[in-house]
């Protein structure tokens, strides 16, 4: 089997993986899901008002 044999398939293939993710995306119960992965990058961080308190050492902290 080659190419010739399953090049017609795999757009059609793509499509339907294309259209099965896009609707998985979009499902009411997987919402909450994405909005704490899209806080994630946030999590670790704290709010200081002194500059240098997660233990970087900057010579403008010093000024």
């Amino acid at each position: 089997m080659s190419y010739e044999v399953y090049g017609p398939y795999l757009p059609v293939l793509m499509l339907v993986t294309f259209i099965g993710l896009f609707a998985w995306v979009l499902l009411p119960g997987n919402k909450k899901g994405f909005d704490e992965a899209s806080q994630l990058p946030f999590a670790d961080e704290e709010k200081t008002d002194e500059p240098g308190q997660d233990g970087t050492h900057n010579r403008r902290d010093n000024k």
